[in-house]
């Protein structure tokens, strides 16, 4: 009896010992997986329900457009300078600390990191790629959905025209 209780105390004592040690493992793998995921060309919006067959297409779609914007992102992180980049973060953390949204962020952002006019150029010619990479993907993916779930795509935010008013003379 006395054999017995010493040896389930040091089988015990080893499990506690042993328990850290695999929490520790189980960490590193998940940290392994994360990483970068390739950018998604298609989002699909919350209230549309795919199919499985819709689902491997919006996958084939990703990836056929993923390469691509992966391309441009690599490009743009080369236009701007790893000292601009910590500027854009910090300037970025105080405009939200701040309460600024939308262009009034990105103006107090875009001063703060002092870009060159070159680098504002290499930059626009990156965005308006990617412009149009996002388009031609979103154009695929509305192929692919029923007329039910196109009536739930959100509408674009198109810049409206101001009409002049003529003056009366």
């Amino acid at each position: 009896m006395k054999r017995t209780l010493q040896g389930l105390l040091v089988l015990t004592l080893a499990v506690v010992l042993a328990m850290p040690a695999a929490a520790a493992e189980d960490k590193k793998k998940k940290k392994k997986k994360k990483g970068r995921r390739a950018p998604a060309a298609v989002r699909v919006t919350k209230g549309i329900e795919l199919t499985a067959d819709q689902k491997k297409q919006v996958a084939a779609i990703n990836k056929e457009f993923a390469p691509k914007l992966l391309e441009l992102n690599k490009k743009a992180g080369t236009i701007i300078t790893p000292e601009q980049r910590k500027a854009r973060s910090v300037a970025f953390k105080k405009a939200k600390a701040d309460g600024k949204k939308g262009k009034e962020a990105r103006a107090a952002v875009n001063a703060a990191v002092n870009l060159s006019a070159e680098q504002k150029k290499a930059l626009a010619e990156v965005n308006k790629a990617r412009q149009v990479i996002f388009t031609a993907a979103r154009a695929k993916f509305v192929e692919i959905l029923t007329d039910e779930q196109k009536a739930k795509l959100p509408k674009k935010k198109g810049k409206k025209k101001k009409k002049k008013k003529k003056a009366d003379a």
